[in-house]
């Protein structure tokens, strides 16, 4: 997967409808006059109301918080390997020392392990851009639904890349 997935805009949707209320107010204007002149002002005041107004917001959060929880699946792989590197646990240094030394290795030859080095390092550079792409309070949905995508896909690839990783490590052993 490439570092970095480029999140199309979605074209400008307020343009062409402020077009088309421009439009039909010069036509009330130039069919009616002066009562055309009466009618263009509740127009443009509704039209105001509907363009400021963002129907999906509902849809929005639902796809902002669904973007975060796919964040927590990554960042729970990352601190899982963290625990495993920097833990002061008996536990954790018996599994570093003797049966998966190879997996702190970033030399190491192994495909699975390689592969997990290098998603464990794109998704903490991820996971750094992620909060602030979401500060953006003027994205859409079709790039928020965009956005969750590569999210849910980066966390599967890293915990698929974790797990593959550590079996490989504890295949290899303590004298790899």
């Amino acid at each position: 997967m490439p570092d970095r997935m480029f999140i199309r805009p979605e074209p400008h949707r307020q343009w062409w409808v402020l077009a088309i209320i421009l439009a039909a107010c010069i036509a009330v204007l130039a069919i009616f006059r002066l009562q055309g002149l009466l009618l263009i002002i509740p127009i443009l005041a509704v039209a105001a109301l509907v363009m400021t107004r963002r129907p999906d917001t509902s849809e929005t959060i639902a796809l902002r918080s669904s973007i975060m929880l796919s964040a927590d699946d990554i960042r729970d792989v990352v601190a899982e390997f963290d625990h495993f590197t920097d833990s002061a646990d008996t536990t954790a240094i018996a599994d570093r020392t003797l049966t998966r030394p190879a997996l702190l290795d970033l030399d190491c030859t192994d495909p699975d392990i390689a592969a997990f080095h290098h998603e464990y390092a794109t998704a903490r550079r991820f996971l750094s851009r992620l909060d602030a792409r979401l500060a953006n309070e003027s994205l859409e949905v079709p790039q928020l639904e965009s956005l969750l995508q590569v999210t849910d896909m980066r966390a599967l690839e890293l915990k698929e890349t974790w797990l593959a990783a550590r079996q490989a490590a504890q295949r290899l052993g303590p004298n790899y």
